[in-house]
């Protein structure tokens, strides 16, 4: 009946909000963070069963009953289409409120943490004990048993004492929620100012690069073969080495040139993309093929802007996940109660199976006298 009672006044407390408030709501609760990755998740299965761009018509698919529906959703181009688009915008807005919320209370607590307490508080933490004696000289081995367990000792005006470990994992939180963020933004420069493009070139000619303004000029194909021997007979020839001259020009001006190989491309980088630490235009040799009139060169260019700021958001969500797993935030406040007695208690954001044994231990120790913790 409570919780029934509690869902009323918080649905009712909701819904009397200001539309601009509920906005917020919205945009911050954890729901929608975790219904937006999930359908995310779904479309990136779907994305990867189904093939993108120019390739589904290397496929059956366009023979399909299918094709037309699927083509009209945007599904053979889905991390194009405007709806993927827009899940990901929805899901950078979420991130980002939440964020915006969390980080001055983060830093709060990393800077200036909570030490003096109330003698209540410490009892109602999670963990919690109460040790007979004098209180002061089982405070003095108190802070000497949280120090030999790396805890980073704070003393507040009223005596209070603070032993932190991990305080940075809040950091770490944001962090990772920061990295969803990055993961957007690259997916959304990628859709709207990127391109992957493929360009055949014959020998001697000079071919315009799509969504640019650049012409790249192919000077000449060169292969190297080396025998195929069977029995110490020659058989045939197989590609050893294969390159093409390139050089590109913008408005008949030579910007760039080199002789490119497979692992080798052409990295093109402009004032704006070295500006923003951006991905340039790419050209790779993607393969070649021989006419009556002599080799074609086929390139592969594509302009990745959003690459790099992916990269970084991969690296700061293992970073997070990494800091906030491995050095979880742990406090333990200690102060002499009203009656001498000494109050411990304390929290663990993560692994507080292992904290309250931790915990125990420490409580066990402290309970023995000096000389038992000698004889011991």
């Amino acid at each position: 009946m409570n919780t029934e009672k509690a869902a009323v006044a918080a649905s009712a407390t909701t819904t009397s909000m200001p539309i601009g408030k509920r906005i917020v709501h919205f945009l911050v609760s954890m729901k929608l963070a975790l219904t937006l990755l999930f359908v995310i998740a779904i479309l990136c299965i779907i994305g990867t069963i189904l093939p993108q761009g120019d390739n589904v018509y290397l496929t059956d698919w366009p023979n399909n009953p299918l094709f037309d529906f699927y083509q009209t959703l945007g599904l053979f181009n889905m991390y194009y289409s405007w709806w993927f688009l827009s899940i990901l915008s929805l899901l950078m807005a979420n991130m980002l409120v939440c964020i915006t919320k969390r980080l001055p209370t983060t830093i709060r607590h990393v800077v200036r943490p909570r030490v003096d307490v109330k003698d209540v508080f410490i009892s109602n933490q999670p963990v919690s004990a109460v040790i007979d004696g004098e209180g002061q000289r089982v405070m003095k081995r108190a802070v000497k048993a949280l120090s030999g367990r790396r805890y980073r000792i704070r003393t507040g005006a009223s005596g209070t004492v603070l032993g932190e470990r991990g305080r940075f994992s809040g950091v770490a939180s944001i962090s990772f929620h920061l990295s969803f963020i990055m993961l957007a933004v690259g997916a959304l420069l990628g859709a709207f100012l990127g391109f992957d493009e493929t360009v055949e070139i014959p020998d001697g000619r000079t071919a315009p690069i799509p969504h640019t303004d650049l012409q790249v000029k192919n000077n000449g194909f060169n292969l190297e073969t080396v025998e195929i021997v069977d029995k110490g007979r020659v058989i045939g020839y197989r590609p050893l080495v294969y390159s093409s001259d390139l050089e590109i020009y913008r408005n008949g001006e030579l910007v760039d040139s080199k002789v490119i190989e497979v692992n080798s491309p052409l990295r093109l980088r402009t004032y704006f993309y070295d500006l923003l630490n951006l991905e340039g235009i790419n050209f790779h040799q993607n393969s070649y093929y021989r006419t009556s009139r002599g080799y074609v060169t086929v390139l592969g260019v594509n302009q990745l802007p959003g690459k790099n700021i992916i990269y970084l958001g991969f690296i700061m969500m293992m970073g997070g996940i990494t800091f906030g797993l491995y050095f979880p935030h742990r406090r333990i406040w200690i102060k002499v109660g009203k009656e001498g007695k000494l109050l411990i208690g304390g929290r663990s954001h993560r692994s507080k199976v292992s904290f309250q044994r931790d915990f125990d231990q420490m409580i066990t120790e402290l309970r023995q006298s000096p000389q038992e913790e000698d004889k011991s």
